[in-house]
């Protein structure tokens, strides 16, 4: 057996825990987030709602879109471990939205929403092969008004396609580990 032999066996996933996985992710939906209201300001959201565009209920809504499709990703790979990740990843947004400016009054009730949000983009994401479906709820979340845009309603599907195909297979560049406990002390030390 030669070196190269070796080298193509090695393991080349990253190894790290549920909580670095959470972790990425949660890096992942800040940049994710960032983009799509940058696309949406590129496609006059910002300047025909100025109000909402720069409102925390549009950042949430936008974030929340953007981890319901990690969130799918996810759910295809991590196996048992997945729960783990959730309840690190929702940790890990909340501390992120707090860091970006969101008040922590508006927060609250975080987790419900999220579950509602996702519900919600589910069932649509069940209604047809297309994702426009997708598109229009998270159009009408994001924007606040039940008032349509084929124009956004695309965007958003687009989006949500590009998105899911980037992080297909996503499982497969981790490889999670359980940290070991940390010793106990020696007797008579601290």
């Amino acid at each position: 057996m030669g070196w190269s032999d070796l080298i193509r066996r090695r393991d080349l996933r990253v190894r790290t825990t549920a909580e670095g996985v959470a972790a990425a992710l949660a890096e992942g939906i800040v940049e994710s987030t960032n983009v799509l209201q940058g696309r949406l300001g590129d496609e006059g959201f910002g300047w025909t709602d100025p109000a909402r565009a720069g409102a925390d209920e549009c950042l949430l809504e936008c974030a929340i879109f953007e981890w319901f499709l990690r969130d799918i990703a996810m759910a295809d790979g991590f196996g048992s471990r997945t729960d783990a990740i959730r309840r690190a990843l929702a940790g890990r947004v909340s501390i992120d939205l707090q860091r970006s400016g969101v008040s922590p009054g508006r927060l609250d009730g975080l987790d419900e929403r999220r579950r509602e949000r996702f519900a919600e983009y589910t069932f649509r994401l069940g209604l047809s092969a297309s994702l426009q479906p997708l598109g229009a709820l998270a159009w009408r979340r994001i924007s606040g008004t039940e008032e349509p845009s084929d124009r956004m309603t695309m965007l958003l599907a687009r989006r949500a396609s590009a998105q899911l195909a980037a992080l297909r297979g996503i499982a497969k560049s981790y490889r999670i580990v359980e940290l070991a406990p940390s010793p106990a002390p020696a007797p008579g030390r601290r």
